[in-house]
């Protein structure tokens, strides 16, 4: 028998193989990317739904690396950079204003405070933001604010990684929350509250309406209006890691 054919056959992850895709930037597929020099100015968004992410001033946009991340493209931001995406809250959450559900993925970092905070969610908006900030303030602190900061809010000080690149998971399944890192949940709670009154607040990486500081790195973003399932987390997150070469658990 040929040897070959004995070869298991790698599979390759299919993000919209799992339901509830709403935005999918992928830095490694370069089409989907407008380049100014060596900065990129708009990434379009590959899951169908047209939330491409957009910035105007060349000051403010991502610089593109083809080989930075584990010898794969990234996209670095600097305190300044910002992509914001056409989608809002409405477009990205299942149930905002009743039961929010989403469920965020990425093969990104951030390096240590002051150096470094990792920033993705909305424009501030009362009652309608959506903040997420790891390794902000000293001791690996994470920060994640979904509809309000009181019974939205997950945080701690945790032993986060920063080196690139990680699989980084966000997730609020109504009162579900947690934080996971290449497989491994690191912060959690299951009593979250609030809801969304505002849905216009609009995605935005690199830098939220709250601020943010420091450098940070994606290479690429999942984001699914909904509850993954265990099995649908893990075949995600495990399938980002083998296109990154991270390893999940």
């Amino acid at each position: 028998m040929n040897p070959r054919l004995l070869r298991p056959t790698a599979s390759i992850f299919n993000p919209k193989s799992i339901a509830g895709l709403k935005v999918w930037y992928d830095v490694g597929y370069t089409p989907s990317l407008t380049f100014n020099g060596s900065t990129v100015s708009e990434i379009a968004d590959l899951s169908g739904n047209g939330f491409n992410a957009t910035q105007d001033i060349a000051n403010n946009q991502p610089t593109y690396s083809a080989t930075a991340a584990n010898g794969r493209p990234r996209l670095a931001f600097d305190s300044t950079d910002l992509l914001l995406s056409t989608a809002t809250v409405a477009d990205y959450f299942l149930n905002p204003t009743t039961a929010p559900e989403f469920t965020f993925i990425a093969a990104c970092y951030a390096p240590p405070y002051p150096a470094g905070s990792l920033n993705w969610g909305s424009n501030a908006q009362a009652n309608g933001r959506v903040l997420i900030v790891s390794n902000f303030g000293s001791g690996g602190n994470v920060i994640i604010d979904i509809a309000n900061a009181s019974g939205g809010r997950l945080s701690g000080a945790i032993a986060e990684p920063t080196s690139d690149p990680h699989i980084m998971t966000f997730y609020r399944h109504t009162a579900n929350m947690a934080f996971r890192v290449d497989g491994v949940t690191l912060l959690s709670k299951s009593n979250a509250s609030g809801n969304f009154t505002t849905t216009t607040a609009q995605l935005q990486i690199g830098k939220t309406g709250d601020g943010g500081t420091g450098s940070n790195f994606f290479s690429e973003v999942l984001v699914y209006a909904g509850a993954l399932s265990p099995s649908q987390l893990a075949a995600a997150e495990r399938g980002l890691g083998r296109k990154w070469g991270i390893s999940v658990a």
